[in-house]
C-alpha cells in the first residue's frame, strides 16, 4: 500500500482532520514520563527541536499551528521547497532560543503558546525554564526510529491528527518492510561499506554505531564503517583511509560542502568512494534527509537504490510527488524534484543518472 492509499484510508474514515477529534481534552506522557495534559488540540504550538516543526507541519496538513520554531530550522527551510509549499512559515516566530536550544522565556510568555516541545535528553536546564514558567511543555528524545515513531504519535496526539500520525507510521513500516525483503540477508561481505560523514570542517566526524544514520545505512544494505566510533566522534583522513568506505554520505548542516569538496582534496584521493566517484550530497526536501523525519521512506529509497540498484526499482521521482501530496497538499514540479534530489550538485557521481 502507498502513502496515497493511507491518508485515503484515513480520509474514508472521517478521522483525517482535526475537526474529527472535536474540543474534547488532550492527555498523554511525553518521551520522559512526565504527563502532558491540554484542554483540547494544541492550537498555538511551538516547537524547539529542529526537525519539530516541519513534522508538525506535514502533520497538521499546514503551518496555521505552527506558533514558533527554533530559528535554525527556519532558516533551513526558508530559502527551500518548505517555505515555498507554505509561505505563512514567514510569520512563525523566531526569536524563542537565547542560545542553542536554551529558551527565550520572556518571548514565549508573551506569545502564550499551549505547548511548547524541548529536547529532553540535552539535560533539565533547558526543559526548568519552561516548567517554571508555567509554559505546558512536552519533552522530546532523538535518536532511534523507534522514538522518531513516538514524535510522529506524540505530535499527531497533541494536534488532534492521530489518523494522519498513523498513516506516517504505516507508511513508514511498509517501506521499511519491502526493503528488508531484499536486504536482510545481504551477508556483510556483500554489503557496500559507508560513511556518513557527519562534519566535514572545523573537523572531520562521523557518524558512530547505534545511531539512525547506522539504522539507515543497514536498512538500505550497506555497512557502517564508522560503527566502531562514538557517535559524532572527531576522525582523521588516516582513519577514513583505513576504512576505506565504497560510499560517502554528506550532510546537509553544511551547505557549501559538496561531492567536489571531496574530489578536488589531495588527501581524499585514495579513497575508494573518491575515486569511484561515489560520493553522494543527501537530499533536501520538505526537511534534511540524513537525520529522522517524516521523509525518511523517501530517504531509504534513496539510499537503497544507490546501494543495491540490482534489488530495487523504486518510481523515486514519482514517490516524492505523490508523498508531497499527502503529507503537505502540495504537487511538487520536475524542477523541484530534481532540487530535492541534488542533482546539479551530485552531477557526475556513479549511478545518479537514475534520478534523472
Amino acid at each position: 500500500m502507498t502513502i496515497s492509499a493511507y491518508f485515503r484510508a484515513a480520509l474514508a474514515a472521517g478521522v483525517l482532520s482535526s475537526s474529527a477529534a472535536g474540543a474534547a481534552p488532550i492527555a498523554f506522557q511525553d518521551m520522559l514520563g512526565n504527563p502532558v495534559s491540554l484542554p483540547a488540540p494544541t492550537q498555538r504550538a511551538v516547537t524547539l527541536p529542529m526537525p519539530a516543526g516541519s513534522l508538525l507541519i506535514s502533520l497538521d496538513g499546514g503551518a496555521e499551528h505552527l506558533a514558533g520554531m527554533h530559528p535554525s530550522a527556519y532558516g533551513l527551510m526558508k530559502d527551500g521547497l518548505l517555505a515555498r509549499m507554505f509561505p505563512a512559515t514567514a510569520a512563525v516566530r523566531t526569536d524563542i532560543t537565547r542560545s542553542g536550544f536554551v529558551p527565550n522565556v520572556e518571548t514565549l510568555l508573551q506569545m502564550q503558546p499551549d505547548l511548547v516541545w524541548q529536547w529532553g535528553h540535552m539535560g533539565d536546564d533547558l526543559l526548568a525554564p519552561l516548567r517554571n514558567a508555567g509554559l505546558p511543555t512536552a519533552a522530546l528524545v532523538y535518536g532511534t526510529e523507534d522514538r522518531t515513531r513516538e514524535w510522529i504519535r506524540l505530535m499527531g496526539l497533541s494536534l488532534g491528527q492521530e489518523a494522519r500520525a498513523q498513516a506516517q507510521l504505516r507508511w513508514r513500516d511498509q517501506v521499511r518492510a519491502e526493503i528488508r525483503a531484499a536486504t536482510d540477508a545481504i551477508p556483510a561481505s556483500e554489503r557496500p561499506g559507508v560513511l556518513y560523514l557527519s562534519r566535514h570542517a572545523p573537523q572531520l566526524r562521523a557518524a558512530g554505531g547505534n545511531t539512525s544514520f547506522e539504522d539507515d545505512i543497514t536498512l538500505a544494505g550497506g555497512r557502517n564503517v564508522s560503527a566502531s566510533i562514538a557517535s559524532g566522534q572527531t576522525v582523521n583522513i588516516e582513519q577514513i583511509m583505513a576504512w576505506a568506505p565504497a560510499v560517502i554520505l554528506l550532510n546537509n548542516f553544511e551547505p557549501g560542502l559538496t561531492p567536489e569538496t571531496l574530489y578536488r582534496d589531495p588527501l581524499f584521493a585514495d579513497i575508494p568512494a573518491v575515486r569511484e566517484r561515489r560520493v553522494y550530497k543527501v537530499p533536501l526536501g520538505g526537511y534534511l534527509w540524513d537525520p529522522p523525519s517524516q521523509e525518511s521512506p523517501l530517504y531509504w529509497q534513496w539510499l537503497s537504490l544507490l546501494l543495491h540498484p540490482e534489488k530495487f526499482s523504486w518510481p523515486l521521482r514519482d514517490n516524492i510527488a505523490r508523498a508531497y501530496g499527502e503529507l503537505y497538499g502540495y504537487q511538487p514540479g520536475a524542477d523541484e524534484i530534481d532540487a530535492v534530489l541534488r542533482l546539479n550538485m551530485n552531477q557526475g557521481a556513479a549511478g545518479y543518472e537514475r534520478f534523472r
